[in-house]
């Protein structure tokens, strides 16, 4: 049962990844919605740190494993990086990683 239910958790999760990246690309802004993929991702693993060890093995490896891109972050960075700007590569990677402890932390206290 817990196979299904992973499987339907990250079908779930990267369903809603896609929605929202394709509602990101409709207005050019291609970074904002991985970063916010990841940084909710984040926060939701940061709530479901506290439940059961099937809850997050369905929810947090399954559900939000598909709907955060660690691929597409890293991809985003090496973009920015190539078109000449080292320093806002860089701010947007560490930009984006402060942000995401930041909301785990955040969902981990609550």
């Amino acid at each position: 049962m817990i196979i299904v239910a992973f499987t339907f958790a990250a079908a779930i999760g990267a369903v809603c990844r896609a929605l929202v990246t394709d509602v990101d690309a409709h207005f050019n802004r291609q970074m904002y919605g991985t970063t916010a993929v990841n940084v909710a991702g984040s926060f939701l693993l940061g709530l479901l740190s506290e439940t059961s060890v099937e809850t997050l093995a369905v929810l947090g490896v399954g559900g939000l494993g598909a709907f955060t891109t660690f691929s597409t972050y890293i991809s985003q960075i090496e973009c920015i990086n190539r078109e000449g700007t080292t320093t806002n590569a860089a701010l947007y990677g560490i930009g984006s990683l402060i942000a995401g402890i930041g909301a785990a932390y955040v969902g981990w206290n609550l």
